[in-house]
Parts: C-alpha cells; structure tokens; sequence
C-alpha cells in the first residue's frame, strides 16, 4: 500500500514535468511565429526622416514687442517635435511660434527638430532685434526706416540746392546728402526719392514729366526716364569740371558744361562725348554748341570734340552777352575811346545770326547813351529786348537796331529807380511813388509792368512758367509763386521759429520718455520717443554765458528720479520726481552756470562764469545742489567739466587748455594735451577712461586728464560738439557738417555713419544700443532705432 502511493506521486511530478515541457514549447514555438509571450524586446521604431536642408523661415530683422513669427521647412510635417530657443531664455515648443523680444540686439535663435525614433537635427539663425517705433514713416538715410531719421523738422531738414517744376503743382528739390524730393500738391508735402548717393545734389531738370538729370558733387549725374521712382548713376567724367551747368535738349540730350570742358550725350546718357576745349558751352539747335571768349564766338558741331571760331573779335574790344534762342544765336562787341572831356565813350555792336550760324549780320545799335557799357543782352524773342543804364530801362522790337528809354509813372524822382534783371526774360524795378515804394515786374522787355510783391527773393529767381517762380533766399528758405510773383508760398527751408526750436540739450529715460531743454527757453517733455514735445515750463531765458553752453551737458540723472538741469537762465535746477517738479537754487544774479557734473547723489561741481568779477569760478555742493560753495577762482574760461572722485576732477576750453585738480578743485595744475583748438565736452567711457572732443580734436586720457592721446582711428577732421558712452565699449560723438562717428571697441576704433544732413549737430543720448538721438542747429532732431546703421 505505501509502495503504490509513492509510485503514484512520482507518476504526479512526472505529469506535471511533462505539462510544463508543453507549455514552455507552445511558447517557443508562438514566438517564433510573432505572437504572445511579453518579455521580448519590441522592434525598432521608424521615425520620419528630418532633412538636410533643415532651415529657419523668419525675418533676419524685427523690433521690440512685434510679435516676430518664426517657422521652419518641416513645421508642416507630422510626428516630429519642435524645441525652440530665442536667445533670450525663452522658449517654445509650437512648430510656428511667434515671439516678443523685449530688448533690442542680436540673438541667436535655435531650433532643435525629433523624430519618434529619437533622431534629431538643430539649426541656428540670427535676427537683429530693433526699436524703430519712433521712427517709422519718417525720411531715414536707409530703406526700411534704418539708419538715422528725421523726427523735426519733417520730411527732412536738408538744405535743397535747385528746384524744378513742370508746372504750378509738380517738382522736384534735390539737396545735401544725395536728397531728392517730390511733390505733387505745388510744395505742400514732399516725398523722398531714392538716389543712392550721400554726395552734395546741386542742379535738377526735367525735359519733361517722365525724363530727368540730376547734377551732384564730384560728378555725379542721375538719370530718371520714370519720373524719378528709379534714378540710375552715369558714367562720370575723365576731366575736371567746375561750375558745371546742365541742359537739356529733349529726353535724350543733355550738356554739361563749365570750366574745363563739357560732357554731352544726344542717345539719353547710352554714350557720352568729352570736350576739352570748349568751356562753358551753350546748347542751341540741332546739338550746336557755342561759347563766348576774348578771341570771339565758337562752335562745335561734333558735340565739343572739335571748336571752331565762327566769329572772331579784334583785340581792341571784348565780346559779352551771348544768348541762344533756337537757331537765332547773339552777342554783344564792346571797345572803348578815351575823351578828355567826356571820359570813356563807348561803342557796341550786335553780331546776329538767325540760322544757326551759317551767316551773321552787324547791327550798330542807335539810340544807347555812350557812357554806358553794354553788358548782358536779353533777349525775349529775336526782335524784343531789353538793357539798364544809369537807372533807364532801354527797349528794342527791331532786333537791337533801335532803342527807346522805358518812362516810369508814378516815379517821383528817376534817381530813385532802380533795375533788376533776375532771370532770363524778366525785369524787376522799384521807386519811390506818392505812396511809398513800388515793386514791379515786366515779362515782356519793359513794355508793359504789374505790381509784385516786395520779397521777390534774390537772384537766385527761377521761372518756369508765365506766372510761375521758385526764389531762394539766404538760409535754405524757398518761396513759390504761382501768381507772377503776386504772392509768395514757402516750399522749403526751416521755419521762423526753427533756431528757438533747436534743442540745446537732452535726456530720456527710456525709448519713450525724455526731456528737452530748447534754445527759447523752454523745459519740454515726450512720451512717444521724440516724436511729438509738449512743454512743461516755459521763459527759462537768460544770459546763455562766454560759450554758449556748446560745451558740457545739461542734463545728468543718477537715477529715473533724481536729476538736474542747467537752464538758459543759469541755473542749475534739482528734480527728485523725475523731471515732473524742480527746486530753484539760490543764485547770484552775477553767476552763469557754464557745466555741471555730479559723481553721486549729493557731491556735485560746476562752472560759473562771474560778470562782476570777470572770473570763472569752480563751485562744489555736498547736498544735491541746494547750496555752492567756491573753491576757486579760475585763470582762463572753461567749457566742460568731470569728476571721478570727489577729489579728481578736469577742466578742458578754448586753445586746447586743459587743468586737473587732485584736492577737489582748490587748485589746479595745467596739463599738455597737443592741441591749440577749442575743447568742448569730456565723457567718461569707464572709470579711468575719460575722452574729449573739439575743433577737430578726438583724444582719451587713461590717467585722469594728466597725459593724453589722439584717437587711433579718427576718421573725420570735422569740429566735434559732444560725445557719449552708452557702455565702455559703445560710443558716439558727433559735430559740425553732420558728423557722427561710433564705436563698438571702447575706442580703439571710430568709424562714420550717415547721418543725412550736414548741419553742426550738438547733442547725442542713446538708452540702449539701438535707440537715440541727435540734435543740431535751426531746430534738427535725428532719431534712429537702429544703432544709427
């Protein structure tokens, strides 16, 4: 019994032996077949592939809070993850992520793209991060509102050389730094034109609405067949030419001539031809060129290659007044006889042609005082003309060969009157009637006159049109009449109240906020960036002291609160809101604040200039500038001032005097800085690093103003009004002529930027590397949000 339930248990393991080899089989073998079993590793995962060619899609450059859309060639692609990173420790995971930067400067964006196998590829792209809001819309030195801006006066406060009109509402201006203007209301509004020159533009013509030519600086020459949407540079001269003048003969031929030679072209500026012996040419018909000299009349039927002399003038009398109307070509020869009782009597000849030169005729004008030189003829037709002598207006309507004295109604005494020829066609006279002065104007030879208006311009009168005139006047002001010199429209120029306009100083708090303190006194404030100034407090006038405040800074904030202002009336004033009120320091009405500067929110130094005494004192404040006290009475006068310590301080002004102080102003030791020029401001790049500038003088001292050195790299020799650091390594300074120089290495090296006018520019501020400012004369504010690129 015992025996048989053992066998029976071995008979149980045995069984149960063999049902295990079972199922461990039918594993084996459903895994060889693809199924069951869950301890086997699971098959490779096949992740869509990510190209080569993986590319960021993006602007390379954007601005400040704009929303800048980034994608890339795979963002449409399914099952692939996006990882990016903006450079400014913001990231994204969207496959298009739009992004806000909040500072300006280059960032390298990063984009990391995987798949579902684990696989992954990364590509980086830079965009350049600007502030241009302040900016947009305006006339800038670089497409896309890049460079430097024009905020005041707007569109541009370039100087405008030439105008020219079609007719009473379209024109065109061209002026400094390769400026072209359009408009289309008679000069109401302007809108730039591209010309892709920064020279000097100086004459403008149109043969008519679609073709022009532009004359610039150094030889440059545009040409527009589009009415100027597209200008394209010529081909320039292998000779010098001065005083250049430019004709036109039609869309396609153009002269241009002066002393030196001339240049033409019959085929729209495809060809040119050169002449070197034939100056200051005229163009008549049929591409005949003619000029006047001591020897006769010339002409040149080859476009100035060859000159022949068509009428030839003896040695005892001299030519004058050649005028060109179509094929009728005319000049005057003039000799002189002296008689004792008389003086000089003078003879004068008219040699005419009325086709083209081929044959001439001599006139011997009757009727002209022999006392008299005959000088420029004009001609309105071939038979009508004009000539002033001794106050008489002479007119003849036979060719020259009769002359009759124009009378003057009205005129209470004939001494009194007095001729003007401004333009070609065109006698302006004024006396003195029964009710006061009279201005007139004739178009017609003298034969007939109507009252003009008095400020008729000088002689840089243009017409072009029968009551149609453009004057310019001294300071860059234009005038249009459209009514015949009736009345008069300004087109151009800066306005009366420009030079009170112009900001002597400024600060800004950040890209919106800022101060200003203008030149007529008055404390102004913007919050969008400079665009727009409202004022705050107005009549800071005064005595502006010995230098007109060209030196030093009017402005200093240690903080966005506490701040201090030097004003026209003197005074320097402390302000602990930010501007919003300022306390009045005690003064003596003797003493003109000249520069301040301000090492901490207490200790504080500056230059007053004292009348009773004719002295300028150095002063110092130890509570904000509450109270002065004098330290020194100083020997010579001063521009600018600046502290590093409450103990070392230097002084720079006129002949290239510069004095340091080691004991906090009481005395002063005089120090060699190599130049005799005026020194005008100092600014400090770091601490021992402090820099000057003047009268073509850029220098940096690395111990405190005791030594001195030259800029290594100063590109201009222009006169410098003001310099600034906005870190140790980012500088400008900028001057007379429109001049800007920059730095990015601390000063190792300077380099220029266009700045789109060459007006003296006195002020620069910058709050961050891209966004500033620059002021200068007769109210002009640049702006740029670019770093001035």
């Amino acid at each position: 019994m015992k025996q048989s339930t053992r066998e029976a248990a071995v008979g149980r393991l045995e069984f149960a032996r063999a049902g295990w080899a079972g199922v461990l089989l039918s594993a084996a073998l459903l895994s060889a077949c693809g199924g069951g079993g869950s301890d086997s590793p699971p098959p490779p995962v096949q992740g869509v592939a990510i190209p080569d060619n993986l590319a960021i899609a993006a602007a390379a450059s954007t601005d400040v809070t704009s929303g800048t859309a980034f994608t890339s060639n795979v963002a449409t692609t399914a099952g692939l993850t996006h990882a990016w990173s903006f450079g400014d420790g913001t990231t994204s995971t969207d496959a298009s992520p739009k992004h806000d930067f909040a500072k300006v400067g280059d960032y390298q964006v990063t984009l990391k793209v995987t798949n579902a196998a684990g696989a992954s590829r990364e590509v980086k792209f830079t965009v350049a991060v600007h502030n241009r809001a302040h900016v947009q819309g305006l006339s800038c030195t670089g497409a896309d509102s890049t460079g430097w801006c024009w905020q005041a006066p707007r569109p541009t406060g370039t100087v405008q050389n030439d105008f020219f009109f079609l007719d009473a509402a379209k024109g065109w201006s061209v002026g400094d730094n390769g400026e072209i203007l359009r408009t289309v209301d008679g000069g109401k509004t302007w809108v730039r034109q591209p010309s892709g020159l920064t020279t000097r533009l100086n004459t403008v013509r149109f043969a008519d609405a679609s073709n022009g030519w532009i004359l610039g600086e150094f030889g440059a020459l545009l040409r527009t067949t589009d009415g100027g949407a597209h200008w394209t540079l010529q081909a320039t001269s292998t000779q010098s030419i001065t005083s250049a003048t430019l004709q036109l003969d039609g869309a396609n031929t153009a002269l241009i001539a002066g002393s030196g030679g001339t240049r033409m072209t019959i085929d729209g500026g495809a060809t040119w031809t050169q002449g070197n012996v034939l100056s200051n040419g005229v163009l008549g018909a049929d591409g005949v060129l003619w000029s006047l000299d001591y020897q006769g009349l010339r002409k040149s039927v080859d476009q100035g290659k060859s000159v022949s002399l068509a009428v030839p003038v003896d040695s005892q009398s001299s030519s004058s007044g050649l005028q060109v109307l179509g094929r009728t070509v005319m000049f005057m020869t003039n000799s002189s006889t002296y008689v004792p009782s008389q003086g000089y009597v003078y003879s004068q000849a008219l040699r005419r042609s009325v086709d083209n030169g081929q044959t001439w005729e001599t006139i011997v004008p009757q009727g002209l005082p022999t006392n008299a030189y005959y000088g420029n003829l004009d001609f309105v037709d071939a038979l009508t003309a004009a000539f002033s002598a001794g106050g008489t207006l002479y007119r003849t309507v036979d060719g020259g060969r009769t002359w009759s004295a124009v009378s003057v109604p009205g005129a209470s005494n004939s001494w009194y009157v007095s001729y003007r020829q401004p333009v070609r066609g065109v006698w302006l006279r004024n006396y003195y009637g029964t009710g006061g002065y009279v201005y007139e104007l004739s178009e017609d030879a003298g034969a007939t006159w109507r009252a003009v208006a008095s400020d008729t311009g000088d002689n840089s009168l243009k017409r072009f049109g029968p009551q149609l005139y453009v004057a310019q006047a001294y300071g860059g002001v234009a005038l249009l009449s459209t009514d015949g010199l009736r009345s008069w429209t300004k087109i151009s120029g800066p306005d009366a109240g420009a030079a009170a306009k112009t900001l002597l100083s400024f600060w800004f708090f950040d890209a919106k906020r800022g101060l200003a303190l203008s030149a007529g006194g008055d404390l102004m404030e913007t919050v969008n960036g400079g665009l727009d100034w409202k004022v705050k407090i107005g009549g800071l006038t005064g005595n502006t002291g010995y230098y007109g405040y060209n030196g030093g800074n009017r402005f200093q904030f240690l903080d966005g609160k506490k701040g201090w202002l030097l004003s026209n009336d003197g005074k320097i004033y402390l302000t602990e809101d930010a501007g919003a009120s300022w306390l009045t320091p005690p003064s003596s009405a003797s003493r003109v604040g000249q520069a301040f500067h301000f090492i901490d929110a207490t200790n504080g130094f500056a230059l007053f200039n004292d009348s009773s005494r004719q002295k300028q004192l150095l002063m110092s404040t130890v509570d904000g500038g509450k109270n002065w006290t004098e330290q020194a009475a100083l020997d010579g006068f001063y521009a600018d001032l600046k502290f590093s310590s409450t103990l070392k301080g230097v002084l720079v002004g006129d002949s290239g005097r510069v004095a340091v102080t080691a004991d906090g102003g009481k005395t002063w030791t005089g120090r060699y800085a190599a130049t005799g020029a005026m020194l005008r401001q100092l600014a400090y790049s770091e601490p021992g690093s402090l820099w000057m500038v003047g009268d073509g003088v850029l220098k940096v001292s690395k111990d405190d103003g005791a030594t001195w050195q030259s800029a290594a790299s100063f590109p201009t020799t222009a006169s410098l009004r003001a310099i600034r650091f906005l870190t140790p390594q980012q500088g400008w300074a900028v001057g007379e002529n429109g001049a800007v120089l920059t730095t990015v290495d601390g000063g190792k090296s300077w380099s220029t930027q266009d700045s789109g006018t060459r007006r003296q520019l006195t002020q620069v501020f910058f709050v961050d590397a891209r966004t500033g400012w620059v002021a200068g004369s007769d109210g002009t504010l640049l702006a740029t949000g670019t770093g001035g690129l």
